[in-house]
């Protein structure tokens, strides 16, 4: 609930910057609200084929977008002055911000481990409940994107600092997980996947 009081104290903060300042930038203000439109649709796009099992290839790809989105918005709070059309638009964003933020916090790739050309072992922050963090299978798929084909979150390893792949193949998959050894002493933890039409 703080959380949420503090958030709301931010957006009107930022909001009224407008009618403190006298002097406008137009220029300014049409160049971030087209940087507004193009990384609102590029954001919205992207968080819907994340919750499809699709990311952006590369380790902060995903992370760098939702932050620049973030200060774009903030950018377009202090900068643009207040009308209908404003009041309208932060109701919209609102949300998109909430869901940006919850990504950026959880769910966010820590490391990521080559399996061979094609798969990768990736591991991510956990979520309010987890007890540690979560470990997925992706795929290489449309040039840019990795397809999440297989998500484990029930481990409970925290501090994961290296996954070594035994064995690979069409019948299952054998990894060492070494962690911080907090949650669970068998440290390297030997996980195995039996493969269940999943790759």
């Amino acid at each position: 609930m703080t959380a949420i009081l503090i958030f709301i104290l931010i957006v009107i903060g930022f909001n009224l910057i407008p009618q403190l300042i006298k002097t406008r930038l137009p220029k300014t203000g049409k160049l971030v609200v087209r940087l507004l439109i193009t990384f609102s649709t590029i954001f919205l796009a992207l968080t819907i084929l994340l919750f499809n099992g699709f990311k952006l290839k590369g380790l902060y790809s995903n992370f760098i977008i939702g932050l620049i989105f973030i200060l774009i918005c903030l950018a377009y709070f202090a900068l643009i002055k207040n009308s209908k059309k404003k009041i309208i638009t932060v109701l919209l964003l609102i949300p998109m911000i909430i869901v940006c933020l919850f990504t950026l916090l959880f769910g966010q790739k820590i490391s990521e481990y080559k399996i061979n050309d094609k798969y990768k072992i990736e591991v991510t922050i956990g979520g309010f409940l987890a007890c540690g963090e979560n470990i997925g299978i992706t795929k290489s798929t449309f040039v840019i994107f990795d397809r999440e084909i297989f998500h484990e979150s029930n481990l409970c390893l925290r501090g994961i600092r290296k996954i070594e792949i035994v064995d690979f193949n069409e019948k299952r998959a054998d990894f060492l997980i070494y962690h911080n050894g907090e949650l669970d002493s068998e440290n390297p933890y030997k996980y195995e996947i039996e493969n269940k039409n999943v790759w």
